[in-house]
């Protein structure tokens, strides 16, 4: 706290502002420009402790909490992406015109359960240059089932090949992390 007697915010919240006179808090208090008293007890070294061990706890329970969400919440959802069920892709269709490329893919879910899957797509002119890499989300794929997703992606090119990166699980929470290291 400065040591420059004045009028500062009233750090116990019940009024607008408390005189601070350069040690303390004083009991001296102002509301809307009218001026009152309402004292403050003095706190102890005990109680200050108390204080800061109560924010020592609240702050380990919140990090505790935090790191708990993250273990249930996020890692399985990462874990699923990085590591996909197996499965077989195949591009069904690479197609450019000119000024966009119709790409189409069918993935087959070989696992034993259904999942969802995203397919990472690239681009690249006939020397191997990327023009654009992309991605295709297969949601709920069922064991044995194949399903078939396209896009239509602009790359002014008459000669595109198209190849798949890598293929990971569902997008978690919707992010694209492009794909998982071991896909390729």
């Amino acid at each position: 706290m400065s040591s420059r007697p004045d009028w500062y915010t009233d750090p116990t919240g019940r009024h607008e502002f408390r005189f601070y006179n350069g040690e303390q808090w004083t009991g001296d208090v102002s509301d809307a420009g009218s001026r009152g008293f309402d004292p403050i007890a003095p706190v102890s070294n005990g109680q200050r402790r108390r204080s800061r061990r109560a924010l020592v706890a609240t702050l380990l329970g919140f990090s505790g909490v935090t790191i708990v969400l993250i273990a249930t919440l996020v890692v399985p959802r990462v874990a699923d992406y990085l590591e996909p069920a197996p499965h077989s892709v195949e591009i069904t269709r690479c197609d450019p015109d000119g000024t966009r490329v119709a790409v189409e893919v069918a993935l087959t879910n070989t696992g034993t359960a259904p999942d969802g899957f995203t397919v990472h797509l690239r681009l690249s002119d006939r020397s191997g240059d990327v023009i654009r890499d992309s991605t295709l989300a297969f949601d709920a794929v069922g064991t044995g089932d194949t399903a078939r997703a396209g896009d239509s992606l602009p790359a002014r090119f008459d000669e595109v090949q198209c190849s798949v990166r890598g293929v990971s699980g569902p997008l978690p929470f919707g992010i694209d992390l492009g794909p998982a290291p071991s896909s390729g």
